[in-house]
């Protein structure tokens, strides 16, 4: 038998970007033959230099496949589409711009009339993408139609992040002043709203079964809520600032990124911290794991991109 898989950096791609890198997202795409259960899987990432960059996965190594050119300002925020084909990217030029993953060409462009806008959603069907602004307002787009579909309004401070729930329920943003609020998104309406922290909210994601959300903050703490309840579950305090978190596909842990260049893997129960990476030599901006749960990739202001082997931990919570 093979052995067990164990915690460890698979691979570094160093100067990824020419600048520094601020956001990414793993996503995959059916093959056309199904027998096989097979898909092409892909890294989207954003950053400073202005460029999207489109990076085919395989064999624990990364290749480029399109870079793409059109924002004019740094790109904050990057998410993809359900089903693998359309890119969604925010920038502090103030524009949404939409591009097809496979052929690199941009299908759109939505000028916003957000200052800027800074973090990017797509909802599950995949029509439509959330943004934050500085006004406090979630602003939903439908891409399909070039239309604003709604607006969210917190009543609160600048929305620097955002998440929508996988059952396309609700839609979450944290705001600069550490609250964090949860709408429901057929009715437009604020329906929870959490103190969650003391400082900037730099994060917010869902779990895979809508039912838990994390949050992270400058204030250097992670937390997990029962969002219909309302109730805080579990903490984990770090010593620096956490810019990103996330949940992995299979809802057993949260990865953590944080200021001082840690990469943290933490079960979701009690936020017990399973591994902790030191690979990066400067702040962790973003960081994802792939659909089967078992990689994890992150960015870095260090302009490198990082894999790691992430092993599905047993029933048990052992490795």
């Amino acid at each position: 038998m093979p052995a067990a898989a164990a915690y460890s950096l698979l691979n570094k791609k160093e100067n990824a970007h020419d600048d520094p890198i601020y956001c990414c997202f793993v996503t995959s795409i059916r093959t056309k033959d199904d027998t096989n259960n097979s898909a092409e899987e892909y890294l989207v990432t954003g950053g400073l230099d202005s460029l999207v960059k489109v990076w085919s996965y395989k064999n624990n190594r990364i290749d480029i496949l399109h870079t793409l050119e059109g924002h004019c300002m740094a790109v904050v925020s990057v998410a993809v589409s359900p089903d693998g084909h359309i890119i969604a990217s925010a920038s502090l030029d103030s524009t949404l711009m939409i591009w097809e993953l496979t052929s690199g060409n941009k299908i759109n462009e939505i000028k916003t009339n957000a200052t800027d806008v800074w973090n990017v959603s797509f909802s599950p069907d995949g029509t439509r993408v959330v943004s934050g602004s500085q006004s406090g307002k979630l602003i939903v787009y439908n891409i399909v139609t070039n239309t604003v579909d709604k607006v969210l309004d917190s009543r609160g401070k600048f929305a620097l992040t955002v998440a929508w729930s996988i059952d396309g329920k609700s839609v979450a943003c944290g705001s600069v002043d550490g609250t964090v609020y949860v709408f429901d998104v057929s009715q437009g309406k604020l329906s929870h709203t959490f103190n969650a922290h003391t400082q900037i909210v730099r994060s917010v994601d869902f779990s895979p079964n809508s039912k838990l959300l994390v949050t992270g903050s400058n204030d250097g703490l992670v937390k997990v809520f029962d969002v219909a309840n309302e109730n805080h579950q579990s903490s984990l305090k770090f010593n620096s600032w956490v810019l990103s978190v996330c949940f992995s596909g299979d809802g057993s842990r949260v990865a953590v990124a944080t200021a001082d260049g840690c990469v943290t893997v933490a079960l979701v129960k009690e936020l017990k911290v399973l591994k902790t990476f030191q690979e990066h030599n400067e702040t962790v901006c973003d960081l994802k794991f792939n659909a089967s749960s078992n990689k994890l990739f992150s960015v870095s202001k260090d302009k490198s991109i990082n894999i790691y082997e992430c092993p599905i931990p047993t029933k048990s919570g052992k490795k």
